[in-house]
């Protein structure tokens, strides 16, 4: 029972650093008016990898050096991508009106 606390603790420690680093959830709506919209959401999909390794651990799909190993993985990717947190970026622009004419609020 002992190694299952302290892995278990361990395992909390490791969501705890890897959550209070890299969740980021933002929206950004840069103009707003008629169909002049610039949409910028960033999804950080870190968090939901990291759940996914913590439940292939529990249901013994994973050593714990595997999980241990893909964790540093996890961490490697998510902070060397080109987007910050290993966040993707969509935007969607529509631009078919003359910025000239462009309403500024």
């Amino acid at each position: 029972m002992g190694n299952v606390k302290k892995r278990r603790a361990a395992n909390e420690e490791k969501t705890n650093l890897l959550t209070a680093d890299t969740i980021e959830n933002t929206s950004l709506i840069r103009q707003s008016g008629n169909s002049d919209v610039d949409v910028q959401v960033k999804v950080d999909t870190t968090p939901i990898a990291f759940a996914m390794l913590c439940s292939l651990l529990a249901s013994k799909q994973l050593s714990q050096s595997e999980f241990d190993s893909a964790v540093r993985k996890l961490k490697r990717l998510s902070t060397n991508s080109g987007s910050k947190n290993g966040n993707k970026t969509t935007k969607k622009k529509d631009s078919h009106r003359d910025k000239s004419r462009r309403r500024r609020w």
